[in-house]
């Protein structure tokens, strides 16, 4: 692979404070003697590339003699380590069997919107986590049933990757599925899906947990919803959804019965809310710039089965509409108080959930153990229960 000096100089800086990606608030502070040195690294045979770099380090210049420090900075202690370590993730990251991405180098530019904030005091450390996580990500690799529930319902999990890895390596989303009488008529009902990544802390190994998402988009079956019905009712806290207690009940009896029983969970990323701050400005930006006879054309041409440019690109524009036009409060609120409320809602329902630190008072991130299993499902086919 080429120098991963040159790559950061000539792709991730460049993408960074380009008007396509717009994070500019992503900004890395070397030492002085680092950046004297980083043209060295260069191709002088390739103008374009090295007139990019040069630039590059122009702007790393500018970023270290700010006389006020911006306080999001992420400070390179040591970059040996820190270039190592990232050409370490790149190689691990071009082993994936399942990667979408067009490039595995792109992930090096949204990787920061993961970090907290003691990640951001020690950048060095974030990216070894991040190469741990890689590295155990082959380690619930695989499609099983995890238990039946009855003779036509079963309890299933798949495991997938995260295209955009901003909140972690994968995901995994549990659902019931139910077979009727015919081989082919499958129903399902999926939970929320939990977006995590494995590491070992001190030698433990522990799971981490970025969020909680609804992502399925098939339509749940009447049947299995109503059987939910009795676990949802008694759960009090009506900030919490159901289905996100029942999801993460179900996941953490999955790693208990993988022998993982330390769990992790940041309640702070600090680049992310100023990430879906600008979406949400560009992606209205790009919306308003159609006309309305334009949107009904283009909507029109696309429901009779045109889908040129145009076509895809405004549909597109309207997916992301819905997904971040100021959505950001709420995006933030959903990786931070809900999921906080959501652990806690369990923690009260469940005394096998030991709460061992919580955010901001013995720590950044929410850190549990788990002593046994929840069983949430234990009573599924009964019409009265009891967690």
């Amino acid at each position: 692979m080429e120098n991963i000096r040159k790559l950061f100089l000539t792709k991730t800086i460049p993408d960074l404070v380009s008007e396509e990606f717009d994070m500019p608030y992503i900004k890395f502070i070397f030492d002085k003697e680092t950046l004297k040195h980083l043209k060295d690294y260069l191709d002088k045979d390739d103008t374009e590339e090295y007139y990019k770099g040069l630039k590059s380090i122009e702007y790393l210049f500018d970023l270290y003699n700010e006389e006020e420090k911006d306080e999001l900075s992420i400070q390179v202690h040591d970059s040996d380590k820190f270039f190592n370590l990232l050409e370490e993730l790149i190689k691990e990251y071009s082993k994936r069997e399942y990667s979408s991405l067009v490039h595995p180098y792109n992930f090096i530019r949204s990787i920061w919107l993961r970090m907290g904030v003691n990640d951001i005091n020690n950048v060095e450390e974030f990216l070894e986590r991040q190469l741990r996580f890689l590295k155990n990500d082959s380690l619930l690799y695989q499609t099983n049933s995890v238990y039946k529930l009855d003779e036509k319902e079963e309890l299933v999990y798949n495991i997938g990757n995260n295209e955009d890895w901003f909140e972690t390596n994968n995901r995994i989303t549990f659902g019931i599925y139910r077979t009727g009488e015919d081989i082919f008529d499958t129903r399902r009902y999926d939970f929320p899906s939990i977006h995590y990544g494995f590491s070992k802390e001190n030698n433990i190994p522990t799971c981490f947990i970025y969020g909680i998402q609804s992502l399925s988009t098939f339509l749940k079956d009447k049947t299995i919803k109503e059987k939910i019905q009795p676990i949802k009712k008694e759960l009090r806290n009506k900030n919490v959804s159901p289905e996100f207690i029942i999801s993460l009940s179900l996941f953490l009896d999955f790693l208990y019965d993988h022998n993982v029983k330390d769990i992790e969970i940041p309640t702070l990323q600090v680049f992310n809310y100023i990430y879906h701050e600008h979406i949400s400005n560009k992606t209205k930006k790009k919306y308003d710039s159609y006309s309305e006879e334009e949107k009904q054309e283009l909507e029109k041409n696309y429901e009779e089965g045109k889908y040129d440019d145009k076509e895809l690109e405004y549909m597109h524009t309207k997916k992301m509409i819905s997904r971040f036009a100021d959505k950001e409060d709420i995006i933030s609120y959903n990786k931070t108080e809900r999921l906080i409320q959501t652990v806690q809602e369990l923690i009260n329902i469940n005394p096998e959930i030991e709460l061992v630190s919580e955010p901001m008072i013995n720590g950044e991130n929410l850190v549990l153990h788990v002593n046994g299993k929840t069983n949430i499902l234990k009573d599924y086919n009964k019409k009265e229960r009891t967690i």
